[in-house]
């Protein structure tokens, strides 16, 4: 899509062939295009992004979701790539939300709650909503401190997590109507935390359990589980000012 709302190619497709096909595609477009073409009119006013709630002072964090290896891999998949499969996306932490991480007090209720119900989903091989909030049946993050001075803190980070959801939707994109469904993730939580210098230098914690069900858009019409998934977040770039896939749903002001 142009600044000036020219469409230059689309296609909603897992296959990187197809993708680099299309982007090609959409750049021949572009190098054909006048400059007048490519731009509006008059400059477009600047609205609100998700961006803008960027926590300055806080934590931007790399979520990683992925399939954990497993002796019931469908034989059809095993050399495809959904063997393979993983998918990213970000999550946010405001200062006031870390200060207890390292006096050995966790994360407050309401950010593990928002990490498990946005992030318990499984992504891994395509689209899926997040949890409401009535969906988590468990969020807990806990920090135990293994060192501190005035200028470095190392903190050990456990919990546990669990979302679950019964309902009626379509697991297929193309061939099943509605039916009743169920989908959850249920594991626990471990990692490592690092403060030195007034900010945080590392931080890693994993999330591994088991998942189960599907949804419309995420390819799990014929690989529902129960199934082994590991959920990872890391620092982030400090470049990287990406917002969280569901910032809206933090409810950040």
């Amino acid at each position: 899509m142009t600044p000036s709302g020219k469409l230059l190619a689309s296609w909603n497709t897992r296959s990187i062939p197809k993708v680099l096909e299309q982007l090609d595609l959409a750049l021949e477009r572009w190098r054909a295009m006048e400059p007048e073409q490519r731009m509006p009119e008059h400059p477009l006013p600047r609205e609100a992004r998700p961006s803008d709630a960027y926590p300055q002072d806080g934590l931007a964090l790399v979520v990683y979701t992925r399939d954990m290896p497993r002796e019931d891999l469908p034989e059809a998949m095993r050399g495809e790539w959904r063997r393979h499969a993983w998918n990213q996306d970000r999550f946010w932490l405001r200062k006031e939300e870390l200060d207890g991480l390292r006096e050995g007090k966790g994360l407050p209720p309401a950010a593990a709650k928002r990490l498990v119900q946005i992030h318990g989903r499984d992504n891994v091989r395509g689209q899926s909503p997040a949890y409401e909030a009535k969906q988590v049946v468990k969020a807990e993050v806990r920090s135990r401190v293994l060192e501190a001075s005035e200028t470095r803190v190392v903190v050990e980070l456990s919990g546990e997590g669990a979302v679950a959801q019964s309902g009626v939707w379509s697991i297929d994109d193309r061939r099943d109507g509605p039916a009743e469904h169920t989908r959850s993730f249920e594991g626990t939580l471990g990692g490592r935390a690092v403060w030195e210098g007034g900010r945080w230098t590392e931080f890693q914690l994993a999330w591994v359990g088991t998942r189960q069900g599907a949804t419309q858009f995420n390819g799990r019409s014929d690989d529902p589980g129960p199934a082994p998934m590991g959920v990872v977040l890391v620092l982030a770039p400090e470049n990287d000012r990406i917002a969280p896939s569901f910032a809206w749903m933090y409810g950040w002001r």
